[in-house]
């Protein structure tokens, strides 16, 4: 940009200055932060993780190609302290590049040396270029590279002292497309001669392509760098060959658009899927928002890897990592990272260069427009404008209720319907507590409710809204260890063959009634193959029938001594067991018996979402056989009560399966007990002060 129009943007900025503090600010901005300019004249500030977590949020594009909308941050304001004047600004968004100019170029072969191979590519004339690319790489090459220039091939410039290409083939169960990289990048240098020399320590020879380009340098504008954040996460429970990982995220709806894995391991080759909870049918359950193939394959000092699970815009504050183990051990994820969408860059012209004031934070329900000023006359032409880097610094509560996330509306808490809780078999008391609750259904709920009949009530009886979240990790149950025990000789015939191969375990179970169970097996042998049947017995009402046998058949097999043996799952089909415990039958053959280490029910994960109101005694309560699922209006507010974090509970303790185990008949009783006990106490209190009665002599005087 010439200097005379630096000049004519500089002077519209100072006639607008006067004007802009008369414009209005956001109103009870959250938070505010100090800003360090580079120097006084243009700045450059980057927008960061925090400001994207306090601010109001971009709204997801679904017209443009990019992820995010130009729409969001928009509360944010600065000011020139201590005049306290307000300084204007422009969110200058990625301009899209111009498309390569690449340079084909003819290719020399190089004679090999003991350890290294390469070629010299020619460009016929000096050429300013930034980029290299080696077309035709054979597949499964993987190879550390060193990169060259030179204009008479007598002086070398090192232009990429280490770098890696690759083209590595689709997995075995073609799951994902190849890996591959040719290009390599180094800043502009004027040359003729490109000399790429390979590393052949870890295998053979690099073959010399048929053709390579170099990419001609033009201006371009920089490249924005891509945002990313550590975030918090922690392991949970998991289905079979699977590691799941519950990733917080520090706000809801952030442009984030890919997760970024940091996992050891020289060989990797694992499925990954990112799901979220969404709402559907009236309930909440995960959703994908994306999947790929974790790959990582390490050959001498060459690595090629890509751990980044691409995902669509997260709404909510919560996401789940599932990993695809197969007969692996979990992997080792040392750190999770939030990948952003490209972001602008904040341009405002600095007076002096002193700090500057900011302050942001507004509903992040909805994303705010941006200010207008009129620094906008240099839209076009700003990212021409040189600039120093500005830096933030930390950020500060404006007042303690305003930096506090807002709480859901109060009409969350609104009581339901009244309800008669007398047909329900148990009541259990839900911890005291106020605000966005969740109260999960433990394994005594799960056994003796069918989830439809599950309500929480009041202490008058009214029925408190909830949201149900189905989770999508399981929840275990774990047996006492599994003890041998003789053939049963009433179970079925079928079994009995070839009993004295069979080594029988009974397993206890804790409740009957259990749902759409998983019985989970783990053994300390490390080569084996056994058939296991699993059997699980009918209790019949009546005593004079016979039970029933149903039966579940699993091969369990591991042959490396050097690892342990992963455990196998056994589903135990879509219904409850109605027996108070189950049969493991191992055919041992002709080998000695498969120890079992350890037995764990797996079941499905429940929670109910609700909000509370202080001081107010709620019970958990189910068993009732004539209800349906209950239709709460605060379904249609799913969104704002995923988007905000809730404190997870858990009822306390089943007691009994009485019948009126609810909490209003047990008030009641006690009441009406207490009152028999006083009057019977003052009935008693009056004949001992009444004294002795007559004795028969006085009768007969």
């Amino acid at each position: 940009m010439s200097a005379r129009h630096w000049l004519v943007g500089a002077a519209l900025i100072v006639m607008a200055a006067p004007e802009l503090g008369a414009q209005g600010v956001s109103a009870s901005p959250r938070f505010e932060r100090v800003v360090a300019p580079g120097a006084a004249g243009p700045n450059r500030l980057g927008v960061d993780s925090t400001l994207l977590v306090g601010a109001s949020p971009f709204e997801p594009s679904h017209v443009t190609r990019a992820p995010i909308t130009r729409a969001g941050l928009g509360e944010l304001r600065l000011f020139d302290d201590p005049a306290g004047r307000e300084v204007p600004y422009l969110f200058v968004w990625p301009a899209s590049t111009p498309p390569d100019l690449w340079q084909g170029a003819r290719v020399v072969p190089v004679s090999p040396r003991k350890d290294t191979s390469g070629f010299e590519i020619d460009l016929g004339k000096v050429t300013t270029v930034d980029r290299f690319n080696m077309d035709g790489i054979p597949l499964g090459l993987l190879k550390r590279v060193r990169l060259e220039g030179s204009g008479d091939r007598v002086r070398w410039i090192v232009l990429v002292a280490e770098g890696t290409i690759f083209n590595l083939p689709v997995d075995a169960d073609g799951r994902s497309a190849a890996m591959r990289q040719s290009v390599l990048a180094f800043p502009p240098a004027t040359v003729r001669y490109l000399r790429l020399t390979a590393d052949d320590h870890a295998g053979a020879p690099l073959p010399v392509p048929r053709l390579a380009m170099a990419r001609i340098a033009t201006p371009r504008l920089a490249e924005p760098d891509t945002l990313r954040s550590l975030l918090a996460f922690e392991r949970r429970p998991s289905a079979k060959r699977t590691s799941r990982y519950h990733v917080q995220l520090p706000a809801t709806r952030l442009p984030i658009v890919a997760l970024e894995l940091e996992a050891s391991g020289d060989q990797i080759l694992r499925g990954a899927v990112v799901t979220e909870p969404r709402l559907r049918a009236g309930h909440v359950e995960p959703e994908a928002l994306g999947s790929t193939v974790l790959r990582r394959t390490t050959r001498g000092d060459a690595v090629a890897s890509n751990l980044r699970v691409p995902i669509d815009l997260p709404t909510g504050g919560e996401l789940d990592l599932v990993i695809d183990d197969g007969d692996n051990p979990p992997l080792d994820i040392r750190a999770v990272r939030a990948v952003y969408a490209p972001l602008p860059y904040i341009f405002f012209v600095s007076d002096s260069g002193r700090p500057i004031r900011a302050t942001y934070g507004s509903d992040r329900r909805a994303p705010v427009a941006s200010p207008q000023y009129d620094l906008e006359v240099l839209r076009d032409t700003v990212q021409r404008i040189a600039t120093t880097l500005a830096a933030w610094g930390p950020a500060t509560a404006i007042n303690a209720v305003a930096a506090q996330p807002e709480a859901p509306a109060t009409l969350y808490a609104d009581p339901g319907a009244p309800l008669d809780t007398k047909g329900f078999r148990f009541a259990r008391a839900i911890p005291d507590g106020t605000g966005l609750t969740a109260v999960r259904l433990d394994a005594a709920a799960l056994a003796h409710s069918h989830i439809t009949d599950v309500r929480i009530v009041d202490e008058s009886g009214r029925q408190v809204p909830y949201l149900l979240e189905a989770l999508g990790e399981p929840t275990e149950l774990a047996l006492t260890t599994p003890q041998a025990v003789k053939p049963r000789f009433d179970v079925n015939g079928q079994l009995l063959a070839g009993a004295n191969a069979r080594t029988w375990y009974r397993l206890a179970l804790p409740l009957t009634g259990l749902p759409d169970a998983t019985l989970r097996l783990e053994t300390s042998a490390r080569v084996f193959e056994r058939d296991i049947a699993v059997v699980t017995r009918e209790l019949p009402r009546d005593t004079r029938q016979l039970s029933t046998d149903r039966v579940v058949d699993m091969p369990w097999t591991h042959d490396d001594p050097d690892i342990a043996a992963p455990p196998v799952e056994i589903g135990l089909e879509a219904q409850r067991l109605a027996s108070d415990s189950l049969f493991v039958l191992v055919n041992d053959g002709d080998n000695q018996k498969l120890p079992l280490t350890r037995a764990t029910i797996l079941l499905p994960t429940y929670r109910l979402r609700f909000f509370r109101q202080a001081g107010t005694s709620l019970h958990l309560v189910y068993g009732r056989d004539d209800l349906a699922a209950p239709r709460y209006d605060i379904a249609l507010l799913a969104p704002r009560l995923l988007d905000a974090a809730a404190s997870e509970v858990l009822a306390a303790p089943e007691h009994g399966n009485a019948v009126n185990a609810s909490p209003v008949p047990q008030r009641a009783f006690w009441a009406t007990l207490a009152a028999a006990v006083a009057v019977l106490l003052v009935l008693i209190a009056r004949l001992v002060r009444a004294g002795p009665g007559p004795t028969p002599e006085d009768v007969q005087a």
